[in-house]
């Protein structure tokens, strides 16, 4: 490669490092904007302020109004704060914080502020997340009692799958004589989906043994693509379906 060359490629790559990594200064302090992302694709962006001869770097809370925005604000302090202590850090239930770097800690104190940020966000979507989906189950069970008599109607129903591994449903419908049902509630997220799917799709290699499988989902029209993936292996309905479709579906032969 000539020197020409080699310098237009360091170029280039010196050029992807500045569109990677930004930085904002104003009075008082200066931001990075880091390569890391919270879950809401929004990136990571640590404030770096300058006293005698030593630096505070914070997240300014950035983090804390990420979880705030997604509704998960009560979920983030707990786990922000064993983060905080495993990194050696400080937090004050908003920011989190190193008082006092100095010129040599700067660059790690950046990077840890940056992760323990990243990493307590997606903390508190995952609890958001798990919260989110124990209320649907608990809402759709409410719904299959009023559906159906309460006393064929289970929670958290175990699934012995075609390769022997057991499965959990959230509910289960038991008519006499007929098969059971199996229903589940189901996200539009793309791992919510692979997960019901993985479930519904052992369970369905039970052939005549297998339970009639219902995924429950808030709109199907939002699953775009996702719907084919799904109901490859179960009947898809939506949160609002007809009480005659869901005995109709637990009454199919």
């Amino acid at each position: 490669m000539s020197t020409a060359n080699i310098q237009k490629f360091n170029d280039l790559v010196d050029s992807v490092a500045r569109e990677i990594v930004a930085t904002e200064h104003r009075v008082g302090g200066s931001f990075i904007r880091t390569p890391l992302m919270y879950p809401s694709g929004s990136t990571v962006v640590v404030r770096v302020e300058q006293g005698e001869n030593r630096f505070f770097v914070s997240d300014v809370g950035f983090g804390f109004q990420e979880a705030e925005m997604m509704g998960a604000g009560l979920m983030y302090t707990k786990p922000a704060h064993a983060i905080a202590d495993e990194a050696g850090v400080k937090f004050d239930n908003q920011a989190f914080f190193v008082l006092e770097a100095s010129r040599d800690e700067l660059a790690g104190a950046v990077v840890t502020i940056a992760n323990c940020s990243q990493h307590a966000t997606m903390r508190a979507a995952d609890a958001l997340a798990e919260k989110t989906f124990e209320d649907r189950k608990t809402r759709l069970y409410e719904r299959l009692i009023k559906v159906f008599e309460p006393k064929i109607v289970g929670k958290n129903a175990e699934v012995i799958g075609a390769s022997h591994q057991k499965w959990h449903f959230a509910a289960v419908v038991r008519l006499p004589n007929l098969r059971p049902t199996v229903f589940e509630p189901v996200t539009k997220h793309p791992n919510s989906v692979a997960q019901a799917s993985m479930k519904f799709g052992d369970v369905a290699l039970l052939k005549k043994d297998a339970p009639h499988r219902v995924a429950v989902v808030q709109n199907k029209k939002e699953l775009g693509t996702l719907l084919t993936v799904l109901s490859r292996s179960a009947n898809v309905i939506d949160d609002d379906e007809s009480s005659e479709r869901i005995i109709r579906l637990a009454k199919a032969a």
